[in-house]
């Protein structure tokens, strides 16, 4: 990809997109030449939106789907294996959107942008429902549905207001919620983000305009919820070719040490610019500008051959790559350096930096900085603040023995007595070391790669790595949350961990909930026991077809079975402790603390009663009296987070959609029922239904939340395993 940093925003990054390319591939059309156009165009992100169709994208994915199908079928010819290459070497570059451009029947342009992986059938239900013409885009839909349908499919919808009457519908349709951005700055608009791009039609027109967008993750989920937010500093609509653009950009960066702008001149003298920006580790030179100002070279021939002849005086001869890039009817040669194998020297042995926008001899402190060995043991690496890593291993009486450091370091763990994290770790090692573990699934940023992303515990993890400067791991993390990361893992991890399969791990940690004693020991908490005060009676269940039932939650040795109010509503806490002991057939024993209050917790039991929102489903965060004594909701859409700009009365709700589900049961469970909920500690399910289930978190303070009608199949973490427990799953 093409990204590059931005310094405003620690961890962000500006990547470009076309979000409206409208190229129609012909039958029999090579959809691999849109490929190589958008990586051409230098673009991170394109989306094809035809006009009432997703022909483009059905056809490329298609091509892909086939080439893989035959890949593992392991009757790939030798065509069809370099044609895959190909296919997976352009995906890496770019990110192919799915899209459709409509015209709404109050005559509003409307373009729909959807994840990568969104299904085509998913988007054809869509256009078949709004009866869309795949000739022009019409629909006797009105633009507010349309956009709704968009929305509600996790998709980006954009306006291309042309008319006075376009303007005001589309500020109807911000104030609803539904309208997320406008292709370009409009006269009275300018509360929306803008998120323009070419309309092309044409292979050659690909990016002739385009979006410059600085976010945290160069995926479309990052994009959509920076237009969620209206997040209008982060979007720059650019209305010249993408490639022109990023030229211009160089051109204008004069007092930037790693671009070098120069006239055509002796391989001698593009000798010293070469090792020059290859021992402050790379840069940019261009050939044929000087000073922002464009003359061109006279010949490409003349002009790359003697670049080549001058890299090849350098010792060591560093990695350069050239481009020929035309700017207004003139060519100018691009030249990319990269070093990383310092000191570089000239033929007549002079090691030369980049100062003051100058290329000069190094000071003897810079060059004792440029011959300092590179650390190859990783003991300067900023290591992770959380997870583990095997330290070292030792075989003894037959039996492997490792040393586990973890927040403390614990020496000669054996795999028999290894629990939860540090089993994981040693499991992972023990692949590895047997030569079973796939090592092509690191996604490498220089010295440090992601292995694995999974959810534990309904929080994302990761296996992280570090390799030496002769390219062998010397150092593996297992289990390492994103919290403490610096900023170079923060960076890998926001680029890489999209591009993964997120799996869901479960097992009991290490250790349980604790207190560190100033020893730096760790010891079991045990709650002072407290009288139980008698909750309050429960009223008679409203679902008797659904039978509610309680088991405690548990996670590493201790566990939750409820959170109870008294008359007072003053919150206590039933919790189990596992202890280590001789009596019982495992080695432990199961303590019991009843009515514990909120003050006798520590982090480590908050920790195990917090549990994160489901990404699925929606909640009712409020509720208001109009002056009519109307009730009137507030909503969260729990995929996005997104909050209702306004409470929205019953009367104005669709009839059947989720939201109307949602307010109708609010009303009812104002009377909460337990008997009707099955809970596994803190959290439950009520009303099972097939695909979806209205689910229950009691947080720490005694609050109910309820979420309506998640998704069954969208579950991650405890929320899916709440349902694995009652064996409720459904294939």
């Amino acid at each position: 990809m093409s990204m590059s940093t931005s310094s405003s925003i620690l961890g962000a990054m500006t990547i470009r997109i076309d979000p409206h390319v409208c190229y129609s591939l012909n039958d029999g059309a090579d959809q691999l030449e849109l490929l190589r156009a958008t990586s051409h165009a230098a673009l991170d992100m394109i989306a094809l939106t035809g006009i009432g169709s997703i022909k483009s994208f059905d056809a490329i994915q298609r091509d892909y789907d086939k080439l893989i199908l035959l890949e593992k079928a392991g009757i790939l010819s030798a065509s069809d294996g370099e044609r895959l290459v190909l296919h997976r070497e352009l995906r890496t570059r770019s990110t192919i959107l799915p899209g459709f451009t409509a015209t709404s029947s109050d005559g509003l342009l409307i373009t729909a942008l959807f994840p990568a992986d969104t299904t085509t059938i998913s988007i054809e239900t869509i256009l078949q429902h709004l009866g869309i013409d795949g000739i022009d885009g019409s629909t006797k839909t009105n633009a507010g549905v349309i956009c709704a349908l968009i929305n509600a499919a996790n998709g980006i919808a954009v306006a291309h207001p042309k008319t006075s009457a376009d303007i005001a519908l589309v500020h109807m349709l911000i104030a609803s919620g539904q309208l997320h951005a406008i292709d370009r700055a409009v006269v009275g608009i300018d509360n929306v983000c803008i998120l323009g791009g070419s309309g092309a039609t044409t292979i050659e027109s690909i990016g002739s305009s385009f979006s410059e967008v600085s976010m945290t993750s160069p995926t479309f989920e990052s994009l959509r919820e920076l237009v969620l937010a209206h997040t209008h500093s982060a979007i720059r609509f650019i209305s010249t070719p993408v490639r022109r653009w990023a030229l211009h950009q160089l051109l204008q960066s004069t007092t930037d040490e790693h671009i070098v702008q120069f006239l055509e001149s002796k391989p001698t003298d593009m000798a010293m610019h070469i090792a020059a920006l290859a021992n402050i580790g790379g840069g940019i030179i261009l050939v044929g500008s000087e000073a922002g100002v464009v003359q061109g070279v006279k010949s490409n021939d003349k002009a790359l051959s003697a670049i080549l002849k001058a890299a090849e005086t350098i010792t060591p001869i560093p990695d350069l790559s050239t481009e020929v890039v035309s700017y207004d009817q003139l060519t100018i040669i691009r030249v990319e350096v990269r070093g990383d194998a310092a000191p570089y020297l000239t033929s007549e042995g002079r090691v030369l930096v980049r100062r003051d926008q100058q290329t000069t001899n190094a000071t003897p402190a810079e060059l004792r900085a440029l011959c300092q060995p590179t650390r190859a043991d990783g003991a300067d690496l900023d290591l992770p603040r959380s997870g583990v890593s095997i330290v070292s291993t030792q075989r003894r009486g037959g039996i492997w023995h490792y040393e586990v450091r973890d927040l403390r370091t614990t020496a000669g763990v054996t795999r028999d007595r290894a629990q939860g994290l540090w089993d994981y770790a040693i499991e992972r090692h023990e692949t590895l070391r047997d030569g079973s573990a796939n090592l092509d699934e690191i996604k490498w940023h220089g010295q440090i790669g992601l292995w694995r992303a999974y959810i534990q515990g309904g929080r994302p993890k990761y296996d992280l790595v570090h390799r030496d400067s002769l390219g062998v791991i010397d150092h593996i993390f297992y289990g390492v949350s994103d919290w403490g990361l610096g900023t170079q893992w923060q960076h890998l991890i926001q680029t890489y961990a999209p591009q993964l399969a997120v799996d869901t791990v479960t097992f009991e940690e290490e250790s349980a909930p604790a207190t560190v004693n100033a020893s730096n020991t760790t010891t079991p908490i045990s709650p002072v026991f407290t009288q139980s005060t008698t909750p309050a009676n429960l009223q008679p269940a409203h679902f008797p077809a659904f039978q509610g039932e309680r088991r405690a939650r548990w996670r590493g040795r201790g566990a939750i079975t409820r959170i109870w109010r008294d008359e007072s509503q003053t919150p206590f806490f039933d919790l189990l402790l596992k202890t280590k002991a001789e009596s019982t057939d495992d080695g432990s024993e199961i303590q019991e603390y009843h009515g514990v209050s909120r003050d006798q917790l520590n982090q480590a039991w908050l920790d195990l009663i917090n549990v994160s929102k489901p990404r699925t489903g929606i909640e009712v965060v409020e509720t208001v009296q109009d002056e009519q004594g109307d009730k009137r909701f507030i909503f969260r859409n729990l995929r996005n987070e997104e909050v209702s700009p306004h409470p929205w009365r019953m009367n104005d709700i669709e009839e059947g959609s989720i939201r109307q589900y949602a307010a109708r049961m609010h009303l009812a469970d104002q009377t909460f029922d337990e008997e009707s909920i099955r809970w596994w500690g803190n959290i439950g399910y009520m009303r099972p239904m097939r695909r979806q289930v209205d689910l229950v978190y009691r947080d720490e303070n005694g609050t109910d939340h309820i979420f309506y009608a998640a998704r069954r199949d969208e579950l991650i973490g405890e929320w899916h395993d709440l349902l694995a427990e009652y064996d409720d799953i459904i294939d």
